[in-house]
């Protein structure tokens, strides 16, 4: 019983749940390409006698220009508490399907027994209908001897810059007999890790460091003792978040600069900037610890910059961009409604505007801004006129302070009419797969939204829908993964809801989804579930419409306009 669930969890995370990494946060992005995680060995046989005793897993994350990689170093103490020598064939998975039809492997693979290098074969073991490449090595389990088994190799961060992580699967340890003796897994960085450079709290899409580590020096470890690994025991594999080690060491040379040239304006520039490209994500921005000061870090230097040179254009709209994407991901995206950092952020782009209406870079960030905010800032025929500034007492950007909002007409739906069950069409994926969405919203604004896949699971995910007052509607909802979808901008004709601008997943054209009415009146009580806002990353683009939510996580659409990055 214990083989065939280690063989059904084995297959579902080294295939899915690990290596793709289905994304966990609202707004989060589809998981990138995977590259193949570090794994405990496993025997080849059924029942075995022999303990995996201890083990230590040493991870030395090294800056390679983009992602990093890191060397792997493994040693694992076996013991045979039976009454016979075993001798069998130990075995690990060396590549996964990267989610877009490639297998890389893991590089470099050395294998010691008893402190001498041994050869090892590639054996190909067919799970989940894929042929995956495994190493096989034979050893001998002398009965009461302890075995020393070395396996060192080098890995490739995985995800999307300025963000990476690398993974490492303890449940193949389960395989052999009884628990795992004891356990210290070592990540070592080329700095101190903290709370700003490794993502602990949370998810950015495709991993979040486990839990527990302690931090000394340029270290973080984490120990278990006598532990059954996998998703029910107490243990799981591990995951580890953190900015891209170039990224950080250009954090850390610009703090260097700052330290000595302190009245050097361009510096606190270039650090305020370094500091607001990790704190932001794809869809969102870092609302852990880390962030957090990241967040308050960009804004001081700015701060000290603009003090030093009041008349750098371009440092005033770098600023204002800060400041409007944080306004738009902190509540104006749902709501529509300005807040502190909205009024500031129209502020910072007016006055870099008035010093130099003509430079590119601050036009490029001016129509970033209008985009975001079009009734903020409206353009006419000679540049942008400001009415929330001129027509409103600008508050301070403290986050107590209510902004007072322009007059709006209000257009609220009727829940009792809105609720029901919509179905779409069989809608034809980019990787050809088949896949079937079902919405139903009831008149307490829970939702649940179904997204079932041809020959796969279906998923459900749970939440809430909400009116914009606008004449239209969200939903925020959230599968038992944790994976959540937010699709903003839904419109009701009849018993036609209708949201148009996205694309399908794998970057297919873009594509209107359209949901008819199966079953009206669903007064089921209201889901407990409340998904809470995080994000992910993404690519700079040029300036474009108002953004919209993209759908994103397991439903697998995702949207077509973004905010640009790209930032001074």
């Amino acid at each position: 019983m214990k083989k065939d669930k280690l063989k059904q969890w084995l297959s579902i995370i080294l295939l899915t749940c690990i290596l793709l990494a289905v994304p966990s946060a609202v707004l989060a992005d589809i998981a990138p390409p995977a590259n193949p995680p570090g794994v405990n060995p496993q025997p080849d046989s059924d029942t075995t006698q022999v303990r995996m005793a201890a083990e230590t897993v040493q991870i030395d994350v090294i800056d390679d220009g983009y992602l990093g990689r890191a060397h792997v170093t493994a040693d694992f103490t076996m013991r045979n508490l039976g009454t016979e020598s075993e001798s069998m064939a130990a075995r690990f998975p060396i590549s996964v399907n990267d989610g877009m039809g490639n297998y890389p492997e893991i590089k470099d693979l050395v294998i010691k027994v008893n402190g001498q290098q041994i050869s090892y074969q590639r054996a190909i073991i067919r799970y989940q209908n894929e042929n995956i490449p495994w190493a096989e090595f034979n050893v001998i389990f002398p009965v009461g001897k302890d075995v020393p088994i070395q396996v060192s190799y080098n890995l490739s961060g995985s995800g999307y810059m300025p963000y990476t992580a690398f993974y490492y699967i303890l449940e193949t340890g389960a395989g052999w007999k009884d628990t795992i003796g004891s356990a210290d897994v070592i990540l070592r960085l080329p700095y101190e890790p903290n709370p700003q450079n490794m993502v602990i709290n949370m998810e950015i899409g495709w991993g979040k460091t486990t839990s527990g580590g302690v931090i000394k020096g340029k270290e973080m470890r984490w120990h278990f003792d006598n532990f059954e690994p996998g998703p029910d025991g107490p243990v799981q594999n591990m995951e580890f978040s953190m900015v891209a080690p170039v990224t950080w060491k250009n954090i850390i040379n610009e703090r260097d600069n700052v330290a000595k040239n302190p009245k050097d304006s361009e510096a606190w520039g270039r650090l305020a900037k370094a500091y607001k490209e990790i704190f932001f994500l794809g869809k969102g921005f870092r609302d852990d610890e880390g962030g957090k000061q990241l967040y308050q870090l960009s804004v001081e230097a700015y701060e000290k910059c603009l003090a030093l040179d009041p008349k750098d254009a371009q440092w005033h709209a770098g600023f204002a961009q800060l400041l409007a994407d944080r306004s738009f991901w902190d509540g104006y995206l749902f709501t529509n409604e300005p807040n502190a950092n909205t009024y500031h952020a129209l502020k910072e782009i007016q006055t870099a505007l008035q010093l130099a209406p003509n430079d590119p870079k601050v036009l490029e960030i001016a129509y970033n801004i209008y985009n975001t905010f079009p009734d903020g800032m409206i353009l006419n025929g000679s540049g942008f006129d400001f009415p929330w500034l001129t027509q409103t007492p600008v508050p301070q950007p403290t986050p107590t302070q209510a902004p007072i909002l322009p007059t709006e007409a209000t257009v609220l739906l009727d829940p009792q009419v809105v609720s029901g069950t919509y179905q779409s069409d069989i809608l034809t994926l980019g990787n050809n797969k088949k896949l079937k969405l079902t919405l139903t919203l009831r008149p307490d604004q829970s939702a649940e939204w179904v997204s079932a896949f041809e020959n796969e699971a279906t998923i459900v995910s749970k939440g809430t829908w909400k009116d914009s007052g606008k004449g239209w509607l969200y939903i925020d909802v959230e599968a038992p993964n944790k994976a959540a979808t937010v699709i903003n901008g839904i419109t009701v004709e009849g018993d036609t809801l209708h949201f148009s601008g996205y694309k399908l997943y794998y970057g297919d054209p873009g594509s209107d989804i359209t949901m008819k009415r199966v079953i009206t009146a669903t007064p089921v009580p209201r889901s407990t579930n409340t998904p809470q806002s995080t994000s992910t990353e993404s690519t700079p683009t040029a300036p474009s419409s108002k953004p919209s939510l993209p759908f994103c996580g397991s439903a697998a659409l995702i949207g077509v306009v973004w905010l640009a990055k790209k930032r001074k």
